[in-house]
């Protein structure tokens, strides 16, 4: 937890991120048809609370410039008459019995038939969260219409998850899908992880109109700015419940909003919807992870340096003390060939570093998955041309840099190894070499 930026209130614990928010309106009852979750056709959670006792209703999204509604999200709740009926309280409890697919499986089903039904304007983005896991089978996507639809993910799912997510991220991509990024601005660890995603739509976390605004706020206000000024992302805000809020979500650069003041709709053709100027559509290779290494991305336009090992090892010292001393939360990533160059003294500087760092990796042959307490690791294979690679990268908000460096193959003293190097602070390029190492590191289990 953050808590020297945030001011007195900060040193609390921060509240978990829900799955789902509460909305006003009450919802409507649905019939939920198992399309794109065939095994769940009997879905568990209708079994444990009755029958007809999930209902879909359709969150409003409001252009925050003009008020006109230019897309929804739909969100499940429980029977009206129970505890259940908060869309929050019912993800709560799912994830508690271990049933977060049965709702992905009534949220997805419930919102692609009233879609379908009441013929949705494919200009109107329809969003839907769900859980990485649940999208296991990806086939079925392939069946369903991705036009207008964008998949959210919660941004723990980012901090706990990165390398899973980035693939399951690449896959739907590939198939036409949006994303979008929830409740960005609960934990800091995702402000250095979002451009593993580039995600078309980055949604502010409420808490954030909800408190004064402090240093942590100016903190993701300016690297929501950055991720939005190089790749030209959507800004939403959630939580806004009058127009004080909405007035203070404009002023951290969001562009549209949801909330209570706008309330849901049980109906999607009972509104009057207007096609937004605004493209939540995805490229489908956009946030693709290059099928290359650092050394071979960098040296393609760069000047291409030689130096000794002695030179190297200072400047990827000054790298990592650089991404320590910096107040921003970092991605850091190395390759060191063979696990004999990850000495005891380098996994102690790099163990420091993971203390506070988003991420935090290592890449060379014979490595384990854990070289070091929060340390993720991976073994390279001999076909991994990655294994003739000195490479470091750090990315922050505010700061990248990628020190990408190849072994000429020199026998003698380790000291007096020459290699070609590429030294770049450029931020496209350092989230390419990132991406392409992060893209090594084994999947993280669930529940990881």
């Amino acid at each position: 937890m953050v808590v020297d930026d945030r001011g007195q209130e900060s040193q609390r614990p921060l509240p978990a991120a829900p799955a789902e928010r509460h909305l006003p309106a009450a919802p409507a009852e649905r019939h939920l048809p198992s399309a794109l979750f065939p095994d769940r056709a009997e879905n568990g959670l209708s079994s444990l609370l009755g029958p007809d006792s999930l209902h879909t209703s359709f969150q409003r999204i409001i252009d925050l410039q003009t008020g006109a509604i230019v897309g929804y999200e739909a969100v499940v709740g429980g029977p009206a008459d129970s505890s259940f009926a908060d869309p929050a309280a019912l993800a709560s409890a799912a994830r508690a019995m271990g049933m977060t697919p049965d709702l992905d499986a009534a949220r997805w089903n419930g919102a692609l038939a009233a879609a379908a039904r009441e013929d949705k304007p494919r200009e109107v983005p329809l969003f839907i969260a769900v859980d990485p896991d649940s999208l296991t089978d990806l086939p079925d996507l392939h069946d369903q219409d991705a036009g207008g639809a964008v998949l959210q993910f919660d941004e723990t799912a980012l901090i706990r998850r990165p390398a899973h997510l980035m693939r399951v991220v690449a896959e739907v991509r590939r198939l036409g899908w949006a994303i979008a990024v929830d409740h960005v601005g609960v934990r800091p660890e995702s402000l250095a992880l979002l451009p593993l995603l580039e995600p078309d739509v980055v949604k502010l976390d409420r808490t954030l109109l909800a408190t004064r605004p402090n240093r942590f706020t100016a903190r993701v206000v300016n690297a929501v700015a950055a991720q939005v000024e190089r790749t030209g992302a959507i800004v939403m805000a959630e939580g806004i419940t009058d127009e004080a809020s909405a007035l203070a979500a404009r002023a951290m650069g969001a562009r549209v909003g949801e909330g209570p003041l706008y309330g849901s709709t049980t109906s999607l053709s009972g509104d009057s919807p207007v096609g937004s100027p605004l493209e939540f559509g995805t490229a489908r290779a956009r946030g693709a992870t290059p099928l290359s290494t650092p050394y071979n991305l960098a040296a393609g336009g760069l000047d291409v340096r030689r130096a000794s090992k002695r030179l190297l090892i200072e400047i990827s010292k000054n790298l990592e003390s650089m991404a320590t001393d910096s107040r921003q939360t970092a991605l850091m990533m190395g390759a060191f060939q063979h696990i004999r160059h990850f000495t005891a003294l380098t996994g102690r500087r790099w163990e420091l570093m993971a203390q506070n760092a988003a991420l935090v990796g290592a890449l060379a042959e014979n490595m384990g998955t854990e070289p070091a307490p929060k340390i993720r690791g991976a073994g390279l294979p001999a076909s991994d041309s990655l294994r003739e690679e000195w490479d470091v990268v750090v990315l922050s908000p505010h700061f990248s840099a990628v020190l990408a460096a190849r072994d000429l193959g020199d026998g003698g003293p380790d000291m007096d190894r020459r290699f070609d190097y590429v030294l770049s602070h450029d931020p496209t390029l350092t989230i390419e070499c990132a991406r392409s190492l992060v893209a090594r590191l084994p999947p993280e289990r669930s529940g990881s």
